[in-house]
């Protein structure tokens, strides 16, 4: 019964994340939204959140959604300033965070990621132990820099800090913060009032998932405008929040994983309760979460 309800659950995870991540490309519509006169978050509700830098060194595009969007995504940022995007941040890279590298990449821009990032991309078994059969996406959408811990950059007036979170989301995770304008981009690794989506087939993992939230809230303070990988703009406290929830709901299947309690045993204490309301409307729902911690527990 165990497994067969583990199959079932992630048989459902796979078709949440189907819907998600299949959207109407005709009918979306970018929206942007200010955060200072040269920092802007690009919007649309079928995919990740993006963040446009703008001045005197050109247009630095963090996140580029999916590639039938690039067109609309580039009129957006022209509307903000002309000229091409010079660079290209991917803080991971799964297609609704990267999808639209090949055609940036085809307007001139310059792509950063992650290592693993080009590897997955890539398909570059050499680097990444595949869980599942790999493949490539076409080799103009690879980033053409890529870094293992960090990198340190200086464009139109900013320095901006990126820093590699070990599996948490996934393994190839970005974090890039603004000190000077105090705003952040936290990728995947928060998504405000969600439960966050922990991919274990792409090197994500619960405990790091808590780690990164952890590191990266020590980064932030109480000012900060967090740009979060979906929903709306953020604070610490949004943050603190998600993390404090999964860290809970962690120690709890824990501590009934460790009694011997099964999956479904589990799933019946219905332990997301009191928590369904403030992180449930994303398309990770509490059972998935509960399965996804306890799938963990199970293969460590």
């Amino acid at each position: 019964m165990k497994s067969k309800l583990t199959f079932s659950l992630h048989i459902l995870l796979l078709l949440n994340f189907a819907v998600f991540a299949q959207p109407n490309y005709d009918e979306a519509e970018i929206k942007t939204i200010p955060v200072n006169d040269h920092i802007h978050m690009l919007q649309w509700s079928g995919a990740g959140n993006m963040m446009v830098l703008t001045g005197k060194d050109g247009n630095i595009l963090i996140d580029d959604q999916f590639a039938p969007l690039s067109d609309k995504i580039n009129n957006a940022i022209q509307a903000v300033q002309t000229g091409p995007v010079k660079f290209l941040f991917n803080t991971h890279y799964h297609g609704d965070h990267s999808g639209g590298n090949e055609k940036f990449a085809q307007m001139g821009a310059t792509i950063f990621a992650h290592e693993n990032v080009r590897a997955r991309l890539s398909a570059d078994s050499s680097i990444i132990k595949f869980t599942q059969a790999p493949k490539p996406s076409p080799e103009a959408s690879w980033p053409v820099i890529t870094f293992s811990e960090g990198l340190n950059v200086y464009l139109n007036n900013e320095y901006i800090m990126i820093f590699h979170v070990h599996h948490a989301h996934t393994d190839g995770d970005a974090i890039l913060y603004l000190p000077q304008s105090n705003v952040i981009h936290t990728g995947d690794c928060f998504m405000k009032g969600r439960f966050p989506f922990i991919d274990l087939n792409s090197g994500g993992s619960v405990n790091g998932w808590i780690a990164a939230a952890s590191k990266i809230l020590t980064v932030i303070d109480d000012e900060t405008v967090v740009i979060p990988g979906h929903g709306d703009l953020a604070t610490k406290k949004d943050y603190e929040n998600v993390r404090d929830a999964v860290m809970s709901l962690r120690d709890a299947v824990k501590t009934n994983y460790r009694l011997g309690k099964s999956l479904e045993d589990i799933l019946a204490m219905n332990l997301t309760k009191n928590y369904e309301n403030n992180f449930g409307s994303g398309f990770i729902k509490g059972d998935a979460l509960v399965t996804t911690i306890y799938k963990e527990l199970s293969t460590n």
